[in-house]
C-alpha cells in the first residue's frame, strides 16, 4: 500500500526539525510543507459565498510542484484551500483547519465531495477566555479612566468595582465558552449558561445554571456581563438585535469573541450611545477588516480588537496536537475529533 500524503499549508512554514518529528512519529505518512495563506477579503468572501473572479484573482500562486503534490494529498492540514481544489485532489479524504472558523473552507462542498473537515475548537480557548476576563476587568476597574489620569498627570482617587459577586451569562458553552466559565468561577462570580441543546433541568459542572434556547432572555436580564462564543449559525445571525439588546440588564457589558453576525451593530451603537449598555467589548465585527467609517470606532465605551483574542504563544503546539491524534485516529479508521457538521454549521 501506498504512503498516505499529508500536507501541512500552515501559513509559517515548518521549520526541518518539526517535519523529521512528523516523519519520525509517523513512517507510514509522506508529509510536505507548503505555506498557503488568502487575503482576508478572500477568505471572507468565501465564507459568506461573495466569492468574485476580482477576488479569486488575489490568492496566492502555486508553482506546479506545489499544485502536483497538494493534488496527490490525502491529508490536508490548512487556513485556505485554493480554489477548486476538491476537483484537482480527487484522493483527498480528509482537512484539518487550523482554527474553530472553518466558513472559508466551505464544508458543504467538502461534504458533497466525501471530505471530513474537522475543525481546531479548543486550541485557542485559553488565550481568549484570558483576553476576555482581563477585558471584563478592564471595564469595571476603570482601567481607562487611570490611563487618562496618568497621561494628565492627575493624581486623583478612582476607584473601580468588584468582579467578585458579578454574574456572567455565556451564550455557546464550547470550548471558549467554558474555559471563561471557569476563570470567571476563579474570580468568585456566578456563571449562567445558554446552550442549544440543552433541555428543562441539566445541569452543567462548570456553570451555576444552564440554560436552553427558551431561557436566554431570562438569563441576559440577570448578567451584569454576557460573552457571545457561539459559531455563525442561521440561528445566530442577528441574534443581538435592538429587541434582545434591550433585555439586557442595564449597565451590563457585552463582550463577542464568537462571531460578528451574532449582533446587530447599529443596534449596538445606539444601545451604548443612550446608556442601556454600559461597555461593550468586540474581537469580531460583521465586516473585517472593519472599514475606516464604521461608527463602532467611536461608540462610547467600545472596547474593539481587530480579531486578536487568541494568543500565538503555545498554538503551534496545541494545533500539532490535535492534528497528531487526528492523524493516527485517521490512519487507524477511527472517529475524528472535532468534526463540522455542515448541516449545523460547526
Amino acid at each position: 500500500m501506498s504512503k498516505v500524503i499529508a500536507v501541512v499549508m500552515y501559513p509559517l512554514a515548518m521549520d526541518e526539525a518539526e517535519l523529521d518529528d512528523l516523519h519520525g512519529r509517523f513512517p507510514g505518512v509522506q508529509f510536505h510543507n507548503i505555506a498557503y495563506f488568502e487575503p482576508h477579503g478572500l477568505r471572507d468572501a468565501k465564507a459568506k459565498g461573495r466569492v468574485t473572479d476580482e477576488l479569486l484573482a488575489t490568492a496566492p500562486p502555486l508553482s506546479d510542484s506545489e499544485r502536483a503534490v497538494i493534488a496527490d494529498a490525502d491529508v490536508l492540514m490548512a487556513l485556505d484551500l485554493p480554489s477548486g481544489i476538491r476537483e484537482w485532489a480527487p484522493r483527498l479524504r480528509w482537512v484539518q483547519a487550523i482554527g474553530a472558523g472553518i466558513g472559508q473552507l466551505e464544508p458543504a462542498r467538502l461534504k458533497a465531495k466525501g471530505i471530513a473537515l474537522t475543525n481546531a475548537a479548543g486550541v485557542a480557548s485559553t488565550p481568549i477566555a484570558e483576553f476576555v476576563i482581563g477585558r471584563l476587568l478592564e471595564v469595571w476597574k476603570d482601567i481607562r479612566v487611570l490611563e487618562r489620569q496618568q497621561r494628565g498627570h492627575i493624581w486623583q482617587m478612582h476607584q473601580g468595582l468588584l468582579a467578585k459577586g458579578k454574574t456572567v451569562g455565556i451564550v455557546g458553552l464550547g470550548a471558549i465558552g467554558r474555559d471563561v466559565a471557569r476563570r470567571a468561577k476563579a474570580f468568585e462570580m456566578t456563571v449562567l449558561a445558554n446552550r442549544r441543546s440543552a433541555q428543562p433541568g441539566d445541569t452543567d459542572p462548570d456553570a451555576d445554571e444552564l440554560f436552553g434556547p427558551d431561557g436566554l432572555d431570562e438569563m441576559l436580564a440577570r448578567s451584569d456581563a454576557v460573552v457571545l462564543c457561539a459559531p455563525h449559525t442561521p440561528e445566530t445571525i442577528d441574534l443581538f438585535d435592538a429587541q434582545r439588546l434591550g433585555r439586557l440588564k442595564p449597565g451590563a457589558v457585552l463582550a463577542n469573541v464568537g462571531r460578528g453576525s451574532m449582533i446587530d451593530e447599529g443596534a449596538l451603537v445606539a444601545s451604548l450611545e443612550s446608556g442601556h449598555l454600559g461597555a461593550a467589548v468586540l474581537d469580531v465585527t460583521r465586516e473585517e477588516p472593519l472599514p475606516a467609517d464604521s461608527p463602532l470606532w467611536d461608540a462610547p465605551n467600545m472596547y474593539l480588537s481587530p480579531h486578536c483574542s487568541t494568543a500565538r504563544e503555545g498554538y503551534n503546539e496545541a494545533l500539532m496536537e490535535l492534528f497528531c491524534d487526528n492523524l493516527e485516529r485517521f490512519l487507524a479508521g477511527s472517529p475524528l475529533r472535532n468534526v463540522v457538521d455542515p448541516d449545523r454549521g460547526y
